[in-house]
């Protein structure tokens, strides 16, 4: 009989630090070692944490689902990414979620005759935003399926990882975690920044299964030490998300945008509900320089309606920069990815197609 192959799900609200926790937990199993693969999901047409992960790790297999969300537009593609995965023999496979689906549906699909004989769930993990949980949550209150969706994505998970504390006060995350727990009282829960949890016990019922061949075990409550890693190592890690030193951009153009919309219900009692959230594409085009500052001042400036932002940018001086923008927070990281031409992927709510474009065309007028 063929052996089940454990799947770890990372799940969590747009810019929560899903990829950074992704980061760690290939690095350790790289430590282990352990053979890894991975399903990448994103809303946009270009897979910017793919990319990432390639760069470093290029012997990692990865599977990307573009331009929907496995939970329901992708949904019946999810099998096939996952059996090509299946292909390379891994000893575990991560599967990381956009930050707008709801874990509930893939879980299901797991369980499906498709899948179920090939792989099993060791853990569910959400990760949290402490700075921006409940702005969130007060924000889309009237979006009854993406309020669904963040509840689903708590509800579900057996570890949730509440992250980016240092820029949240303590009153602050005490409040999240209490509300949190109206969720979910039963789960593994750390507070962190950088998505620095220990590894160790989320891999734990890995190594168990594959030592001997057991289905998954319970685990211990993780402990507040990180994993530790080598200079090499943790010099890369430390580095996902800070900010760097200022440089200049270049030109962009629109060159596609989706539309996401769950329409599919969790009970025959409760009604269909859309949500509104949906992500557009910007893509390099002019040779001419655009200083990074004016890039700045058009992401800010598309104000509360812009969730986040994230892509390469092929800089005169600097090369190729990494763009993370998250709630009002913009960073950039130097990459060693080779990027000829660099394009953003904006994800927002009720995005203002025609407005951005007259905008993004505003910005090389003076130029």
């Amino acid at each position: 009989m063929m052996s089940k192959v454990p799947v770890i799900l990372i799940s969590g609200f747009l810019g929560s630090g899903k990829t950074t926790l992704l980061l760690r937990l290939l690095v350790h199993t790289r430590q282990i070692p352990l053979h890894a693969a991975v399903l990448m999901n994103e809303m946009g047409e270009y897979d910017v944490d793919s990319a990432i992960i390639s760069a470093e790790m290029p012997d990692v297999p990865v599977e990307g689902l573009l331009e929907g969300c496995i939970c329901c537009s992708k949904r019946n593609e999810l099998a096939g990414a996952l059996h090509t995965l299946l292909n390379q023999k891994p000893d575990v496979i991560f599967m990381e979620t956009t930050g707008v689906a709801n874990p509930e549906q893939v879980l299901e699909e797991l369980r499906s005759p498709l899948l179920a004989d090939r792989l099993y769930l060791v853990h569910s993990i959400s990760v949290v935003d402490a700075e921006l949980f409940h702005e969130y949550n007060s924000r889309f209150t009237a979006d009854k399926e993406l309020v669904r969706t963040l509840h689903g994505q708590l509800r579900t998970a057996d570890f949730i990882v509440v992250n980016k504390t240092d820029v949240a006060s303590i009153r602050e995350v005490a409040k999240v975690v209490k509300n949190i727990r109206k969720l979910n009282d039963t789960a593994k829960l750390q507070t962190t920044e950088y998505s620095r949890v220990d590894l160790e016990p989320l891999l734990e019922p890995v190594l168990t299964s594959i030592s001997v061949g057991a289905e998954p075990v319970q685990v211990s409550q993780p402990a507040s030490a990180p994993t530790q890693l080598n200079e090499a190592e943790a010099s890369y890690v430390a580095n996902i998300g800070r900010s760097d030193s200022v440089s200049r951009s270049t030109a962009f153009k629109v060159i596609s945008a989706h539309h996401h919309s769950h329409n599919h219900t969790f009970a025959s009692n409760q009604p269909h509900s859309f949500s509104r959230l949906e992500s557009l594409t910007l893509h390099q085009y002019s040779p001419q320089p655009l200083e990074k500052q004016r890039l700045e001042d058009f992401l800010t400036g598309l104000g509360s309606s812009l969730l986040r932002a994230k892509g390469y940018c092929v800089l005169p001086e600097e090369g190729t920069m990494l763009l993370q923008f998250s709630g009002s927070r913009l960073e950039w990281q130097p990459t060693a990815l080779p990027v000829n031409q660099g394009y953003v992927t904006l994800i927002g709510e009720q995005l203002d197609k025609a407005f951005i474009t007259d905008q993004w065309e505003q910005c090389f007028l003076s130029l």
